[in-house]
């Protein structure tokens, strides 16, 4: 492919503070949204117990398109103050369980946690070290102390 390793577009080395964002964290401090991400958790059985630990080992699946509020969107978006409050969440991310029973709330933990120090930092590098696109943001602490400290946000 034309942007890829082959030629020459490597970026270097992904800094920790990005590295172990989730996939709600990235969200937060993302600066655009290219679409709706819908997962579907298909738990596994192994001797008829689900086992939580195969629930989610790669995500992948089918795209789904809903018709979504553009002006609510669009107005959560202006403004270069970061992180995204955890509102926006619920308008980007739907999550489907399909299983018997209701699904665990512990099982969506990995995947879908979101920590404040963790999000915190990330903007605090990226602004630092991206300039070009996170130069002028405003990191807002009340926005920082809106997020939960190590949970999965009652949006998702």
């Amino acid at each position: 492919p034309r942007l890829s390793l082959a030629n020459n577009l490597w970026i270097g080395r992904v800094p920790w503070q990005l590295q172990v964002l989730t996939f709600p964290e990235q969200l937060l401090i993302a600066l655009l949204y290219p679409r709706v991400f819908v997962f579907k958790l298909f738990p596994k059985k192994f001797s008829g117990v689900r086992d939580a630990s195969m629930l989610q080992r790669g995500m992948r699946g089918n795209i789904s398109t809903y018709n979504m509020p553009l002006e609510g969107v669009a107005s959560m978006l202006e403004g270069k103050l970061l992180p995204r409050t955890p509102a926006i969440l619920a308008s980007i991310i739907s999550v489907t369980f399909i299983g018997l029973g209701e699904l665990p709330c512990h099982w969506m933990w990995t995947t879908f946690r979101v920590r404040r120090q963790v999000v915190f930092n990330a903007l605090r590098w990226l602004k630092t070290n991206n300039t070009k696109y996170y130069g002028d943001i405003e990191i807002s602490n009340s926005r920082i102390e809106e997020l939960p400290e190590d949970d999965v946000p009652p949006e998702i």
